[in-house]
């Protein structure tokens, strides 16, 4: 039997983003697996350090572009706790719509790239169809398509108001009439089936055991959400289901992203029905630090939120309104450490519909250490990796 290694990566059509991965082949199956990273990392929490609250704020919400409003939204819910901020119901609606619409966007983009790594291009045109119609109505609520930026410290940059939700609700009706065709294409379609059911399986046990988080602990039977967990925006205002599959394959992470579409399309429809008639408050000077709000007495707060991928955790030590500390803990960190593992005895061919499954972000993973002894040496990766990693 032939014994080889081959590396999939950095430049690679199985993931959007760079990372190699160093497949130890025997035969037809892999024997050994090590994930390569670092290609993408920005230094994020380096460069979140030393800066004022509101500078820091436009930093946060270009961690990612496919979940830039989870990362701008555990932002600013941690400077609000740090600052005991009452948000307005109305500003917790909209926030909450754009996080279902973000959550929207990244599912059906990642149903799309599924589907070409198994080959089914078409499917992979339809998902992209479908995900012009939630981009659409960002650059309507927000003015970007990508970026959104609508988060500002106790309120939104943009109000919502009648003409905004029939611009939502038509696009949303138009995505929630294919969404039944694209769970019966999952579940029945042999293309489909043959190439997902029973691969990269996750038992129960495993999952908790390795803490996973967002649909791929919740396709493996695990009942894990933020929004349920730990209730923040409007999420205590309305009514949804957490989305669970006792399957724990790859096709069982498809079944609960393409559920988890519409129950997102189920939470919007709620939040316009009961929108707030309201203004959002609007600060036209805003100081610094406070913003007019009273110092606060502690200097540590935290932020959660579930992201599309999962739960997104960012950790802050604040002292006179510069971040001294950021720590930011993002799905992908928590759920890729069981990758290499999931690899190990599977067939080559299998290698894309796993990595696929995960959903990675490697440019939200990806940060920076700083080691500090009081010592100065050089190091080439390798030592580095011996001796710190």
């Amino acid at each position: 039997m032939h014994e080889y290694t081959i590396p999939i990566g950095p430049q690679s059509p199985t993931m959007k983003e760079p990372v190699c991965i160093r497949v130890s082949l025997k035969g037809n199956y892999v024997s050994e697996a090590r994930i390569r990273m670092g290609y993408i990392h920005k230094g994020v929490e380096r460069l979140l350090e030393g800066k004022p609250i509101i500078k820091a704020l436009y930093i946060a919400e270009h961690i990612c572009g496919i979940c830039s409003y989870a990362h701008s939204g555990v932002f600013t819910q941690s400077i609000e706790r740090l600052l005991n901020i009452k948000v307005p119901k109305k500003v917790r609606f909209i926030r909450t719509i754009i996080a279902e619409l973000e959550r929207i966007h990244s599912h059906i983009l990642w149903f799309g790239f599924a589907m070409h790594e198994i080959g089914y291009d078409t499917l992979f045109n339809y998902g992209m169809r479908e995900r012009e119609l939630i981009l659409e109505c960002f650059e309507k609520l927000t003015g970007n398509r990508v970026i959104h930026a609508i988060n500002k410290i106790g309120t939104v940059r943009y109000d919502f108001d009648k003409k905004d939700a029939d611009f939502v609700l038509e696009r949303l009706s138009k995505v929630e009439k294919k969404l039944p065709f694209y769970l019966k294409m999952a579940e029945k379609n042999s293309v489909i089936t043959s190439r997902m059911t029973g691969i990269g399986l996750i038992e129960k046990k495993t999952a908790k055991k390795f803490c996973l988080v967002g649909p791929i602990a919740r396709a493996s039977g695990v009942k894990i959400d933020t929004r349920k967990d730990q209730p923040y925006d409007a999420y205590q205002d309305i009514n949804f289901n957490m989305i669970t599959d006792d399957r724990c394959d790859a096709l069982a992470r498809t079944i609960v992203r393409l559920k988890e579409v519409g129950e997102s399309v189920s939470i919007i429809k709620q939040l316009i029905k009961n929108m707030p008639l309201t203004k959002i408050p609007v600060f036209k000077k805003i100081p610094p630090y406070t913003g007019g709000f009273p110092e606060p007495k502690k200097n540590l707060t935290y932020g959660q939120i579930e992201a599309p991928r999962g739960e997104d955790f960012h950790f802050y030590k604040i002292e006179s309104g510069i971040i001294k500390k950021a720590r930011i803990r993002t799905p992908t960190f928590q759920n890729i450490q069981l990758l290499n593992k999931l690899l190990i005895g599977k067939e080559i061919g299998d290698i894309p519909v796993i990595i696929s499954s995960f959903d990675p972000c490697f440019s939200c993973m990806e940060r920076m250490i700083i080691v500090k002894n009081g010592k100065k040496e050089v190091l080439n990766e390798d030592g580095f990796r011996t001796k710190y990693c």
